[in-house]
């Protein structure tokens, strides 16, 4: 082998050892981007949670104060509501002054949540029927709590926390109204039972006008309009641009249509799962066209080759074995809408709602529109509000998506 072959050999061997060389830092940058890109993706979702958790486990708790109070039998004789409230603020400020003497504490100082003297009454209405002196447990301030979750700090507050804490008449409790009550102007006070409860009688209008047209339109979309008709190309595209449609249009439709035509009651769970169903209905018809496209067209022939009628086809053959496809579509139209805000703003439901609704015609908030509006507030006990509302959705969310796949897997005959 003469020298020139040799420098030949040996000088491709040296070009593709360095294109390989080259390939392979190609392939070590990809990965490192890829993986880059993979952290990131998993840590912006989980930084955002661990956020929302911090923000949200302070609001679990309440401070509440202990102060004595002595009551005489002149405070049973009250003869009106407005009576008793007043004897009921009295007895309060006049334990203050008794707690706070030897201190800087003034009458105009907020140290008790202004809805104490309803848990004085309430104490005396189930507990006590003569006079005497009590112990009681008040909830305290939005400014005393954040203080003692450290989170604001006001000097003459604080000395007066000290104070409390020295006599050992401060502690933290459990909220139990966090769970038990709805909208309140006090944060100490303020609940998300009656956006939870708008947020479910909502979903329930939507799926009993949603589902039974949804599923109807898809089974006649797929089983009785000509394939690749005008007619049925123009309507499958229709229907996909409905589902793309940006929420806010359909709060518009509803404000129009239900608000100002039919002139059904502003704010209420009707309206607003009859304007979310707007938005569900593409999403289900979708669903359910693709379900009946799954199913085997050899069942079909099998039960019209016995003489079979479409329609037995269709209810004893097709649908149970598209079902499941339909109800997983169906949870992940609903966990879509329970999300939603925008339309549901345009229909009234952004009011101060402070009582749970009972009808589906009563004022009710939902659970995205409740965030907006803690979340907008400038105190921060709202702000932990609001993160727990939002851990409250992510659940409802998370248990809709369960279900969702739960189904699909467990009753799926049939999988390609």
């Amino acid at each position: 082998m003469s020298i020139e072959t040799k420098f030949l050999r040996l000088l491709r061997s040296r070009r593709v050892h360095t294109r390989i060389k080259k390939k392979n830092k190609r392939n070590r940058v990809l990965y490192f981007c890829s993986f880059i890109t993979l952290v990131i993706s998993l840590g912006c979702p989980i930084c955002i949670l661990l956020s929302i958790l911090i923000n949200s486990y302070s609001a679990l708790t309440i401070t509440k104060i202990l102060l004595p109070i002595e009551v005489n039998s002149d405070f049973f004789l009250a003869g009106s509501p407005s009576d008793l409230r007043y004897k009921s603020i009295e007895l309060l400020n006049d334990s203050l002054r008794r707690v706070f003497k030897g201190t800087d504490f003034k009458n105009s100082d907020e140290i008790l949540s202004r809805s104490s003297y309803k848990e004085l009454e309430n104490f005396f209405c189930r507990k006590v029927e003569y006079g005497g002196k009590y112990e009681i447990w008040f909830t305290a301030s939005s400014i005393i709590n954040s203080i003692n979750k450290n989170k604001y700090f006001n000097d003459h507050h604080a000395k007066l926390l000290n104070w409390l804490k020295e006599k050992k008449r401060v502690k933290k409790f459990f909220n139990k109204s966090l769970f038990l009550k709805s909208d309140s102007r006090e944060p100490e006070n303020a609940g998300i039972l009656g956006a939870f409860v708008g947020s479910l009688m909502t979903i329930m209008v939507c799926l009993a006008l949603a589902l039974p047209i949804g599923i109807m339109s898809g089974v006649y979309l797929h089983e009785f309009m000509s394939r690749n008709s005008v007619m049925t190309n123009i309507v499958e595209v229709s229907i996909n641009n409905l589902a793309a449609v940006p929420s806010i249009i359909f709060g518009v439709v509803g404000l129009t249509l239900y608000l100002g035509i039919f002139e059904l009651p502003r704010s209420s769970p009707i309206v607003s799962g009859m304007t979310l169903s707007f938005m569900m209905l593409p999403n289900i018809i979708i669903a359910t066209k693709n379900a009946f496209a799954n199913v085997p067209i050899t069942i079909k022939d099998a039960a019209f080759a016995l003489g079979a009628p479409h329609i037995k086809v269709i209810l004893d053959h097709s649908l149970p074995i598209a079902l499941p496809r339909i109800i997983h579509g169906t949870m992940l139209a609903v966990a879509r809408v329970l999300g939603e805000s925008s339309p549901l703003l345009m229909v009234g439901t952004v009011a101060f709602i402070a009582d749970t609704p009972v009808s589906f015609f009563d004022p009710a908030t939902v659970l995205p529109v409740q965030i907006y509006i803690w979340s907008s507030s400038p105190e921060i006990a709202f702000i932990e509000l609001a993160a727990i509302a939002i851990i409250a959705l992510l659940i409802m969310l998370f248990a809709l998506n369960l279900v969702a796949n739960f189904v699909r897997r467990k009753f799926e005959f049939f999988n390609f």
